[in-house]
């Protein structure tokens, strides 16, 4: 089916949230959908809600018999995708109905070049109350001094997704920025969409250890890049703008 898109949701003891996450894909106002949700050994009620959906249509439930972290769960809906597209959508987020819509005409409406796109999100809490919004820089060509798009709710081209291998699992977190670097430093090209298209939920426990476990990561996912020996400069500025970051919540 031309332009079939997989939406994969990843799931760990996010129960009380799994629900929204899964209706936003299913009353998308775009209907060439195939959903994949991997729960991640939770230890909630997640199961419970994922075996109401376990014989429905272009619905797939892989449940995790260990606990096997972002990284290699995003690996496996990749393995088990459909169509020409794949995003991912973690389980305590959800997407603004048109988002699949308006995300597919963004990438069409780009050069072949283009393997994936993006939108702006809101930013919520516990209750799915709006905080705040989060705009990237809108531009009509992006590099690799740019800020690097949210790994979730991306749009991405399936076949550039396998034909680097998929999600590198030497990294347990920061796919998007993995993602980011290996597109442009491929010499292909990413597009943004100036909408809000998807909710992204802010949790207040272990935010500073979190942020110390994301820099430190992303410093790993840029000294992997620099070791290829390319675009030194813009790699370099990258590790150093990373490293500045993780120095001030030290």
């Amino acid at each position: 089916m031309k332009n079939l898109v997989t939406v994969y949701i990843t799931n760990y003891n996010y129960g009380s949230f799994l629900e929204k996450s899964i209706q936003s894909v299913l009353k998308q106002s775009y209907k060439k959908l195939f959903l994949i949700v991997i729960d991640d050994n939770s230890k909630d009620n997640s199961r419970k809600i994922l075996l109401n959906y376990r014989n429905k249509k272009n619905i797939r439930i892989f449940f995790n018999k260990k606990k096997r972290g972002l990284i290699k769960s995003a690996n496996l809906a990749l393995k088990h995708s459909k169509g020409n597209y794949i995003l991912r959508l973690d389980a305590d987020d959800y997407l603004h109905k048109n988002a699949i819509k308006d995300l597919i005409k963004s990438i069409s409406d780009k050069e072949k070049k283009a393997v994936m796109t993006f939108p702006n999100f809101y930013k919520i809490n516990k209750n799915s109350k709006i905080i705040s919004k989060y705009s990237y820089k809108h531009k009509t060509d992006y590099n690799l001094y740019d800020e690097p798009a949210h790994g979730a709710c991306c749009l991405i081209k399936t076949s550039f997704l396998k034909k680097i291998g998929g999600y590198n699992e030497i990294f347990d977190r920061q796919d998007g920025h993995y993602l980011w670097y290996s597109i442009l430093s491929s010499k292909k090209s990413v597009s943004h969409i100036n909408k809000f298209l998807f909710y992204y939920r802010m949790h207040k426990n272990n935010l500073s250890k979190q942020k110390k476990k994301i820099l430190f990561t992303r410093l790993k996912i840029i000294n992997f890049f620099l070791k290829k020996n390319f675009f030194f400069k813009e790699f370099n500025f990258q590790k150093k703008l990373t490293q500045k970051k993780l120095n001030l919540i030290q």
